[in-house]
């Protein structure tokens, strides 16, 4: 069932892993259809206004695109540590556990013995 349960996640990760390229190649595009981007795009002109001692000054809308750049980058660097962790659960999931595999020809090599020594 481990096993089963395994090569779900390995699937699972892979698939997210590829649905996750091609939205981010849909992202790097098109980035006005992601959603922080879109909004850090449309702030009006009092929102992007800061006081100074001068006076006051609007910051430009490519500041804000820039920073909406870095959001597409920063939600791909964590979509794919979920991707990471749900393939390496499922590799460790599949892989054989050398204990019990140690300790299991530990025993078949007893078993031997002690049908050599009787026979």
């Amino acid at each position: 069932m481990s096993k089963l349960l395994g090569y779900g996640f390995l699937i699972l990760g892979v698939g997210l892993l590829v649905l996750g390229v091609n939205q981010l190649g849909i992202y790097i595009k098109n980035p006005d259809i992601f959603p922080i981007y879109h909004m850090l795009i449309n702030l009006p002109e009092a929102d992007r206004t800061i006081s100074l001692q001068q006076g006051s000054m609007v910051l430009p809308v490519g500041f804000f695109k820039v920073s909406g750049l870095l959001s597409i980058i920063l939600a791909g660097f964590l979509f794919v540590s979920v991707v990471k962790l749900m393939i390496s659960t499922g590799v460790g999931m599949i892989k054989p556990n050398t204990r019990d595999l140690a300790r299991d020809l530990v025993a078949e090599v007893r078993r031997l013995e002690n049908r050599g020594a009787n026979g």
